[in-house]
């Protein structure tokens, strides 16, 4: 166990007393962000040790009256929106975030990101938050209607929460072979909604005018949150945040002890919203993190399988200390274990799509070709580092990029061209590109690991 993880893992209320080590203060702060611990670390220190009292005793106190003041304008900024909307609608029910304090009363489990609200109808609450002032900041997207801004408040409307769990896929579907293409079956996920009305049903918590789910659906919540993160290893966001953050894992330890948790309704929830996989798995990682499993439900064993891309799956090895840091994966670690070309296994060949890498002093060039014509509504392409990633689509002649990259241009014979800084690039990367339909179902899509580590070009087809 790392110097660094032992005291996050201390302070999200695993029992082993970290030891004096040598570490970066300033990288411990910035983690005990990333992993929302500064209440929890702010009730323990005074009976920790004498040395990390002295260490990080006044900024993590800072640091918390911070958040307790960030909670506070959540709440009013909530309480303003619902008083707003008025008759229009059910008010809307606030999940993560600042939940769990508010539902257990206890100001240590306050934490502050965005408000995630799940609405009843998205148009009333969009309609209200656009007269209060606040700016449309990211674009609707799956079960996300759009995230909304003001005065540094952000609010995320969601039309339901999903929960994920790996459905069709198989574990038999993920030894690649040891040479040649590897032709994946198409294994669609699970991913069961909440809605507004199922997050009320079993009755809210009101504390003031804010509604937070009762303790047995946010734990599920927090499962479906906590699981997505890991698995999505291709996420775009590529934030400085570890895969798995260890205030959720510590509030189903307080969540579960609630006084209205009732063991045999979540059981009956877990199955109704099928929510087996992300429970499971959150047993596991809060036994192999924090030492012990909350929840009435066996940990689950793993191997836990990934999604690289897409429906693009992997059985890849898990670092315990990786998934408590910002760092990403490796993809030099990835690599090997996909072999030298992944394609989903639709029915359709894949068009023949080229990819050339060169590396120029500074800057690495990743060139997609496409095909010359094609009878799919969308091209999309991917590419990662690992650290950094770009996704763009290619619909009607227009090229949209988002991620990481310098630039990104379409140029002559169907061409796609990226550019990334070398420091931040790297010599490994994943490349991939797909077709959709109308209505964005893949018809087809290839993964291919690249090397280049020169300034020759590397073709990949």
């Amino acid at each position: 166990m790392g110097a660094l993880t032992q005291v996050l893992r201390w302070a999200a209320d695993a029992h082993d007393t970290p030891e004096d080590q040598d570490f970066d203060d300033r990288v411990l702060l910035d983690l005990i962000v990333q992993h929302a611990l500064s209440g929890r670390l702010a009730r323990r220190l005074p009976t920790g040790p004498q040395w990390l009292r002295d260490r990080l005793g006044g900024p993590v106190a800072a640091m918390h009256a911070d958040t307790l003041a960030l909670a506070e304008a959540h709440i009013r900024a909530v309480d303003r929106i619902v008083t707003a909307l008025g008759e229009q609608q059910p008010p809307p029910v606030v999940v993560k975030g600042i939940a769990t304090g508010l539902l257990t009363g206890q100001k240590h489990l306050l934490r502050c990101g965005d408000i995630d609200l799940v609405c009843a109808d998205g148009g009333p609450l969009i309609e209200t938050l656009t007269r209060l002032g606040y700016e449309r900041t990211r674009a609707p997207f799956l079960h996300e209607l759009g995230e909304f801004t003001r005065a540094g408040v952000e609010i995320d409307v969601h039309a339901y929460l999903p929960v994920p769990g790996y459905g069709a896929v198989r574990h038999a579907d993920l030894t690649p072979p040891e040479r040649g293409t590897w032709y994946q079956p198409r294994r669609a996920p699970s991913m069961h909604p909440i809605r507004h009305g199922q997050l009320v049903d079993g009755g809210t918590v009101t504390v003031g005018r804010v509604s937070v789910p009762d303790p047995c659906l946010l734990t599920i919540v927090l499962c479906a949150h906590a699981f997505l993160n890991f698995t999505n290893m291709w996420s775009l966001s590529h934030r400085a945040k570890p895969y798995v953050k260890l205030a959720e894992l510590a509030d189903l330890h307080a969540l579960v002890q609630h006084e209205a948790f009732d063991t045999q309704r979540f059981l009956a929830l877990v199955a109704e919203l099928d929510a087996g996989d992300a429970v499971s798995w959150a047993g596991w990682a809060s036994t192999v993190l924090l030492r012990r499993n909350p929840l009435p439900v066996p940990a689950g064993t793993g191997p836990f399988p990934r999604c690289l891309w897409w429906d693009f799956w992997a059985r890849l090895p898990v670092d315990e200390e990786a998934l408590l840091l910002p760092d990403w994966f490796d993809l030099a670690t990835v690599k090997p274990l996909l072999g030298s070309r992944i394609e989903l296994d639709t029915g359709r060949p894949a068009p023949p799509w080229t990819v050339e890498v060169r590396r120029d002093g500074d800057e690495v060039t990743i060139t997609v070709g496409l095909p010359e014509s094609t009878d799919a509504a969308t091209e999309r392409g991917r590419v990662d580092f690992g650290a950094i990633g770009t996704e763009w689509v290619l619909a009607d002649g227009q090229l949209t990029a988002v991620g990481g990259h310098d630039t990104c241009d379409l140029l002559s014979g169907r061409r796609v061209r990226l550019r990334y800084p070398v420091p931040h690039a790297g010599g490994e990367m994943l490349v991939g590109v797909a077709e959709q339909d109308a209505s964005g179902a893949l018809l087809s899509a290839v993964l291919l690991p690249a090397t280049c580590r020169s300034a020759d070009p590397v073709g990949v087809r």
